[in-house]
């Protein structure tokens, strides 16, 4: 084996360089060590750079007053053969430029004259097929290289490039340990070492904040991820433990920990699995962030409940105007689906003509003036149903806006109003009703007291017959107000009046329900209330045993529904015609028989009154 060259030197320039961090003062350290040990006048050690045409000098050793050619040079500029040379590894020792037959007469000798340069050494280091580095040695004088030389410069290349290539891969490990540290002490990220039983070894403050532990918990070797991790997460835990051993690292997933109070935090996992075998995984808490989607998807749930059991139909516009949300009460308003609505303006689906037919223009629609305008509008409008058919509704429709308050649609609410205008309608010829029906009842009143007046003897019998009459009238409006006014059912009225007389015996109603319009309905019962007046004074109802029967038929007949009421009177005091007219009779005759086109037959065989009533109650 040949013997090392300069072997205290090269002791001395390994223990020079390994003490050096910086990869630049490795390369300026080399130069001078062996500029100054070879007596030279410059030394560089330069790199070559990516596009494998020009080598960097960071920077060079010189002897006293020569010049740096610190700085970036062109490979090729040395001449073709010289560089070929560099680049297939070839050391270049040319003893004197202006001699040697490579340089001679050329650019390159000419290029090193002017920085005075006549012999130059150069190594060039190329490591896997690639020309990484070059060491060059310059003489001022021209200079017979020698194989000691030559090797010296050889193995201070080497061991150059190999310090800086140390220092390098130094200088990136403190980096990366730096850069490690700066990211374990981060407040917000999570940081644990575990082995592979899952005993947790170390851990950041971070991640002993989030779980509420101290360091004294960690180093009591209690804490593992099994005990950390709930019941039901279990599984998922276990599955990425095995993605760890399998494959070196684990997809980022989630779930959720036990803190030391045994309440629980959310957090995001990934782990890495450590040449020595110890896992390591980054934890980052996402409580807050899960707190705030289960709020999200309530509140989405509470706005879809809302939204979907509305009464009134809502309807969501983009910027375009065209509509992206429908509830169902909408689809149900306009009788589309939100499918059909897409791609179009809203207007020119539902709202695009007058009841008359002609268009109606989009610019002159107020509920898509809240858009432009940035303004809430109210108001009633028509829309045209899915089947043509119009339909009358109140709107709001108001801007919907982004967090820098710029307009991006439209929410607008609809009521089909068409019940409200049918009621409004329906009120105002309820109150007409009302003021000829409270007219004609004051009219009633009028007549009932007057005749009343005039056929009473002493002010307690006007009393008597007022009061009697006026509650037949209050048992007929209450019964008519019970239906609405739309009339009343005649049995009702027969069994209100005779009611206060039945004792299960004595009375016998025998007729089907049979409904009379308002105009018949207090009439008859007025009628009612005489019959029953008099048969209490005078008649059945006056003695225990007396017995009334009151029936009825209807029949169809070509003008209508005719009504056959029979009053049979029986059991009670001998009966005899009547010396004058009452209020009964006149009511039977006026109203019945003259008001209502009906007939009325009364009779007064001695074994108790019988009337008779025929009247045609409706049209057909």
């Amino acid at each position: 084996m040949k013997a090392l060259v300069a072997p205290h030197f090269l002791l001395d320039f390994s223990d020079r360089v390994r003490e050096i961090a910086a990869p630049r003062a490795v390369m300026t350290a080399a130069a001078e060590l062996l500029g100054r040990h070879l007596g030279a006048m410059r030394v560089g050690y330069s790199e070559m750079e990516e596009d494998g045409v020009h080598l960097r000098i960071e920077e060079d050793w010189r002897a006293e007053g020569v010049d740096s050619v610190a700085g970036r040079h062109d490979l090729e500029s040395y001449g073709p053969e010289i560089a070929a040379a560099y680049w297939s590894g070839q050391l270049v020792a040319i003893d004197d430029f202006d001699a040697d037959a490579r340089t001679a007469g050329k650019p390159a000798a000419e290029a090193h004259r002017a920085i005075g340069v006549r012999g130059q050494l150069a190594v060039p280091l190329v490591k896997a097929g690639q020309l990484i580095a070059l060491l060059f040695v310059h003489s001022a004088e021209p200079r017979r290289w020698s194989e000691q030389d030559i090797a010296l410069v050889r193995e201070v290349a080497e061991r150059t490039w190999a310090a800086v290539e140390r220092a390098r891969a130094e200088e990136a490990l403190r980096i990366s340990e730096s850069k490690f540290r700066t990211a374990l002490e981060i407040g917000t990220v999570g940081a644990i070492y575990f082995d592979m039983d899952g005993l947790l070894t170390d851990a950041n403050d971070a991640f002993l904040r989030m779980g509420g532990y101290s360091r004294e918990d960690l180093e009591s070797g209690r804490l593992t991820w099994q005990r950390l991790t709930p019941a039901e997460w279990m599984q998922d835990s276990e599955r990425a433990f095995a993605e760890l051993k399998e494959k070196g690292h684990t997809t980022p997933y989630g779930k959720e920990y036990i803190r030391k109070d045994g309440s629980r935090w959310w957090a995001l996992f990934a782990a890495k699995l450590l040449p020595d075998g110890t896992g390591f995984e980054f934890v980052l808490d996402i409580t807050d962030r899960k707190r705030t989607e289960e709020h999200l998807r309530d509140t989405t749930r509470q706005l879809n409940a809302v939204l979907e059991n509305a009464s009134v139909a809502i309807f969501v516009m983009n910027e375009r105007q065209h509509c992206i949300y429908m509830n169902p009460a909408a689809e149900a308003l306009t009788g589309y689906t939100l499918a059909e609505t897409q791609g179009r303006p809203l207007h020119d689906v539902v709202h695009h003509s007058y009841p008359d037919g002609r268009p109606f223009p989009i610019e002159e629609c107020a509920i898509d003036r809240a858009f432009p305008e940035n303004n809430k509008e109210q108001g009633e409008e028509v829309f045209v149903h899915k089947d043509g058919s119009f339909y009358p509704i109140a709107f709001t429709a108001s801007p919907i806006r982004d967090e820098d308050a710029k307009t991006v649609g439209t929410i607008i609410e609809v009521r089909d109003i068409s019940g409200e205008k049918a009621a409004k309608e329906r009120q105002a010829l309820l109150i007409g009703e009302l003021h000829h029906r409270v007219k004609n009842t004051l009219t009633t009143v009028q007549s009932v007291m007057s005749f009343t007046l005039r056929t009473s003897d002493s002010m307690e019998a006007f009393h008597q017959g007022m009061t009697g009459r006026l509650s037949s009238l209050a048992r007929s409006h209450t019964l008519l107000t019970d239906n609405e006014w739309e009339g009343a059912d005649l049995q009702k009225i027969v069994r209100a009046e005779l009611e206060p007389y039945d004792d299960g015996k004595r009375l016998t109603l025998d007729g089907a329900t049979f409904h009379l319009p308002v105009n018949f309905a207090v009439p008859f019962a007025m009628a009612v209330h005489e019959l029953t007046t008099n048969a209490v004074k005078y008649g059945a109802l006056s003695v225990p045993n007396g017995r009334l029967t009151v029936g009825w038929t209807t029949e169809w007949t070509e003008g209508g529904t005719r009504l056959h009421l029979e009053w049979t009177e029986r059991n009670g005091p001998p009966v005899k015609p009547p010396t004058r007219r009452g209020f009964g009779s006149t009511l039977l005759e006026r109203v019945l028989a003259g008001q209502l086109g009906g007939t009325v037959d009364v009779n007064y065989p001695p074994e108790g009154a019988r009337v008779r009533i025929q009247v045609v109650i409706s049209q057909a």
